[in-house]
């Protein structure tokens, strides 16, 4: 028969579970708020870029062209690199792409929703487009290249799509991972080694004693004081009686001591010792 685990090695075992557990849920709370860092901090840029693509003068004028790509077109594919974005594009009221990364695109309609900005709003999230599935930004392009509806004479003409692929997302988390996993490697085993020491402390204070080794020991004490004819009650620090033998109370000839207060229970000489 495989003998019982001692112990230190339970508690080290149970210590070190916590530990991991732990860790690894506040790995997973970490891992989850360093993504929705990283998605915040992209819509931010993203949406600071789509806005000043709208506010460009070059970009609100080639609308009253006669062919508005020709010159929306190297303009948007400049500030796509320089922000290192996946795509720019930018729109007319009718949703047709006035400039794309793929030339081929342009004058084609949209293949996501565009109302949202069209109807002078921004909007922010994940969609499948052309070039794969993207977390994006649209805003919105009034007429006198301002960003916002309540000037008087402000109509809509037009939207601007920017927006970066999700796998480029992932690979960006990804990146942070490892300096992330080694920070919680270390914790975890900092913590099982903490428990270790825990483990052995608590040994040494129960003087190396297995668990059937104290209630053997417990059992016999409590043989040894119910067989002696004298009277033994143990009294501790608060007042409160611990234990007493069948001797104590017979002579003090009351009820179950232990678990009462001895100024209730003794009194005379008795109860002056114990002071």
């Amino acid at each position: 028969m495989v003998r019982a685990l001692s112990l230190r090695l339970q508690l080290l075992l149970l210590q070190a579970l916590i530990v991991c557990v732990v860790t690894l849920g506040a790995g997973i709370v970490t891992v989850w708020i360093q993504e929705n860092a990283i998605r915040d901090s992209y819509r931010e840029r993203m949406v600071g870029v789509a806005l000043s693509i709208a506010r460009l003068p070059v970009i609100v004028e080639a609308f009253d062209d006669p062919d508005p790509s020709v010159a929306i077109q190297p303009v948007a594919e400049v500030i796509r690199e320089a922000s290192a974005l996946t795509y720019v594009v930018v729109t007319d009221l009718d949703g047709i792409r006035l400039s794309h990364p793929n030339p081929d695109r342009i004058g084609e309609g949209v293949s996501t929703d565009p109302s949202i900005p069209l109807s002078g709003q921004v909007w922010s999230g994940t969609e499948t487009g052309t070039l794969g599935t993207s977390y994006r930004v649209k805003v919105p392009i009034f007429s006198d290249g301002d960003t916002r509806a309540d000037d008087e004479g402000a109509r809509v003409i037009g939207a601007v799509s920017v927006g970066v692929l999700e796998s480029e997302l992932a690979a960006d988390l990804q990146s942070r991972l490892p300096g992330l996993l080694l920070a919680f490697g270390g914790a975890a085993v900092a913590g099982v080694f903490g428990a270790a020491w825990v483990s052995a402390l608590i040994r040494r204070r129960i003087l190396g004693l297995e668990p059937d080794e104290i209630a053997e020991l417990v059992g016999e004490r409590e043989t040894m004081l119910h067989r002696l004819s004298e009277g033994v009650i143990r009294v501790d620090h608060r007042g409160i009686v611990t234990s007493a033998n069948d001797a104590a109370e017979r002579l003090i000839g009351r009820g179950p001591l232990s678990g009462r207060r001895a100024d209730e229970t003794l009194d005379g000489p008795l109860l002056q010792v114990m002071e």
